[in-house]
């Protein structure tokens, strides 16, 4: 489901269905469902049903949301949550050179980079990874789960750092120098992680023996393919449903002051591992996703049966994620559905226009919700 900002109560988060309708040509967007968390600024990523926030002294915290009938007038349960350690933010001397770079929208004084440092945490992280949920139920005590391990692509250089939850008390940086040029997307696939530099190359690695000092972990997968024009970015989405890893490349055009974006193409391509038995892989493309729908944005990527949940088959759903690219639009967003077959697209979900302006600084996110957080 879409989470969108409320235009009833500030800091809240509404609940938007982006379900289409039996003859597929209008959307019931009002479930009236609200987010039990209050949070007036963007998420930092989302996966597992879990929202990502990075807080002011740079600890990340997971929150796990219940959400509610927005008309209730009561209710018991609270938001569960976990915290993680301060995430390696660069030294407040730093940025006096960032805010002559003017690279972050963000609405502090210039003179001041102490503000700056503060207010700039909710742009630290781009990407989160969750590779199992952080608690788990052992005898009825709610305990914290060793096999879930949060991996994170932070900073202005988009650097990796891991950590697993109830084990290590700090992050380890994953480095490699074949590889400086920062990260786009990370995914766990058949026990490895996999991230896309922005060269566009496919590399792997699996979560470090903290024993061994070792920093290297990094093994080249598959080249960069990217042919198409335009300013692109690039998910990679594990679809459970074939068993494959893909990777969707969204085609962004902007117009001369930077300031309006719309995406006006996608491709999807799978992994070919061991290609001709000689190892490493290759890009092909895939023309068709059959019965399933993809989920792309902020989030790690998800990818379902599109018969199991009413939804369009042979579709990518998108949102008008951050993506680093400024965006002072009142008039449309840059989020809809895109069909695979014919090409086309649909644009904004029919929300209401009048959260466009909320959406310039708390984009849209998409969230995996468990049914039974759902109170009626």
């Amino acid at each position: 489901m879409l989470l969108v900002p409320s235009e009833e109560e500030e800091g809240r988060w509404s609940v938007y269905n982006v379900i289409d309708t039996h003859d597929r040509t209008t959307y019931n967007n009002n479930l009236k469902l609200k987010s039990s968390l209050l949070y007036g600024k963007c998420f930092s990523g989302s996966s597992l049903g879990w929202l990502v926030v990075v807080n002011e002294d740079y600890t990340i915290t997971l929150y796990k949301p219940y959400y509610f009938i927005s008309s209730s007038s009561s209710n018991p349960k609270t938001t569960t949550h976990v915290n993680l350690p301060c995430l390696l933010p660069r030294p407040l001397s730093d940025y006096d050179d960032i805010l002559e770079e003017d690279f972050y929208d963000v609405d502090v004084d210039d003179d001041d980079p102490e503000e700056f440092y503060y207010e700039g945490s909710e742009y630290h992280v781009s990407k989160v990874l969750i590779t199992a949920s952080p608690l788990t139920n052992n005898k009825n005590n709610i305990i914290p789960n060793d096999e879930c391990i949060v991996v994170v692509i932070y900073g202005h250089m988009c650097e990796l750092a891991c950590i697993r939850y109830g084990k290590d008390t700090t992050w380890t940086k994953i480095i490699d120098e074949k590889f400086p040029k920062g990260f786009e997307d990370v995914a766990h696939y058949k026990g490895k992680f996999y991230v896309l530099t922005f060269d566009g190359a496919l590399v792997s690695f699996q979560y470090p023996n903290l024993n061994t000092g070792i920093t290297t972990y990094m093994e080249f997968v598959a080249p960069n393919i990217r042919s198409l024009e335009g300013i692109s970015r690039r998910y990679l989405v594990v679809s459970s449903c074939s068993g494959e890893l893909l990777s969707v490349e969204r085609y962004i055009f902007l117009n001369e002051d930077g300031y309006e974006r719309i995406t006006k193409n996608f491709r999807v391509l799978k992994l070919d591992l061991d290609v001709d038995g000689n190892g490493g892989g290759k890009w092909l493309e895939k023309k068709s996703l059959g019965d399933i729908a993809l989920f792309v944005g902020d989030n790690s990527s998800i990818a379902v049966l599109a018969s199991e949940f009413n939804i369009q088959p042979n579709c990518i759903y998108f949102t008008h994620d951050h993506i680093g690219l400024a965006t002072k639009t009142t008039r449309n967003c840059d989020l809809g559905v895109y069909n695979l077959e014919n090409q086309t697209f649909k644009f904004n979900y029919n929300l209401p226009s009048t959260i466009f302006h909320m959406i310039c600084k708390r984009h849209p996110i998409w969230i995996e919700p468990p049914i039974s957080s759902i109170n009626f």
